[in-house]
């Protein structure tokens, strides 16, 4: 279980943190500027992965980031990693990935297009202290889906199986574990309908989207992870107030539309630095129903289209063949 952080921050390794990018480089200049602003930036090793340019269109935005990453100061190390050769964004997360988890056992991976809290490192580093002996956190998010309600409890945490990769703290000995299900082959997690309705429950898109995103050969980590994390009993640690806002649904990223009006305007109890990292169930159970009635509100599922992926999915998975008429 965590456990309650009343004393002050130790001083204790930080994590590092990693930054894939290749174009988007006012995004990145708006991360890298608010992670410097973090008090403890200057004890922070910073990873930059930048791929090679996709196309001749992006040359010129991909040298605008190695000129600015190469130009960064208030970190305790900058380390860049430029791409001879194009590597695609999923190659490109997980060789950053796995070459900084040869080196330290926990890091904070965050997308090129967030921006961070002046109390986001301090967040993160105390929550991935808090939980680094509990087997059943999955990792550590510093988003939090909604902006803070009023009548929402009193607390500075909650736990839940979802996931998000918008300012993730992760594990190596959790992490690598979860990482070999991506691929082509089907998860058998969903043959159980109480496994779908557990996963309805948790986000009413789930199953769709997984579906959705398996058939057309891309099943994304933060999916998989949701279920990973259902099937095993897993756990992610929320911010009950985000630390990472996403400037992503403009267009620019790979998985997002656009939104007129972004989900959050502002960073809520910025000045914070210390942290409760005590759980409660009542707490956890409140903030995964306001997020399930959040989602469920943004975007309605049909049972019909459910069903009907259901359908697929069974027939993918036990290779049956509707019969031809003669």
């Amino acid at each position: 279980m965590g456990t309650t952080s009343k004393e002050p921050f130790s001083s204790g390794k930080r994590a590092p943190v990693i930054i894939p990018t290749c174009n988007r480089w006012q995004h990145f200049q708006n991360l890298v500027h608010s992670l410097q602003a973090c008090p403890l930036a200057e004890q922070t090793h910073l990873y930059i992965a930048l791929d090679a340019p996709f196309s001749e269109d992006v040359v010129e935005e991909n040298r605008r980031i190695l000129e600015i990453s190469q130009k960064l100061t208030g970190f305790a190390r900058v380390t860049i990693w430029k791409r001879e050769s194009n590597m695609g964004a999923v190659r490109n997360i997980t060789d950053a990935v796995d070459q900084v988890f040869q080196n330290h056992e926990k890091l904070i991976f965050l997308e090129d297009d967030n921006v961070v809290a002046k109390n986001f490192l301090y967040f993160m580093n105390q929550a991935m202290d808090a939980f680094a002996s509990d087997r059943r956190c999955f990792s550590v998010s510093g988003y939090h889906f909604m902006p803070k309600q009023n009548e929402s409890p009193r607390a500075d945490i909650y736990r839940s199986p979802f996931f998000t990769g918008w300012g993730a703290g992760l594990f190596r000995d959790r992490f690598t574990h979860a990482a070999c299900l991506q691929g082509p082959r089907p998860t058998f997690f969903f043959l159980s309908p109480l496994n779908l309705w557990r996963a309805y429950r948790l986000h009413p898109r789930l199953f769709s989207m997984y579906m959705e995103a398996w058939l057309q050969g891309k099943v994304y980590g933060d999916i998989v992870y949701r279920i990973h994390s259902l099937q095993n009993g897993l756990y992610t640690v929320f911010p009950t107030a985000t630390k990472v806002i996403n400037q992503g649904f403009d267009g620019s990223g790979l998985h997002c539309g656009v939104v007129e009006k972004p989900v959050h305007d502002l960073f809520e109890d910025e000045e914070q630095r210390q942290f409760d990292f005590s759980t409660n169930h009542k707490v956890d159970s409140y903030f995964q129903q306001a997020n399930r009635r959040w989602f469920s509100g943004r975007r309605k599922v049909k049972l019909s289209h459910t069903l009907s992926l259901y359908w697929r999915y069974l027939t993918r998975v036990f290779g049956f063949r509707p019969s031809s008429r003669k």
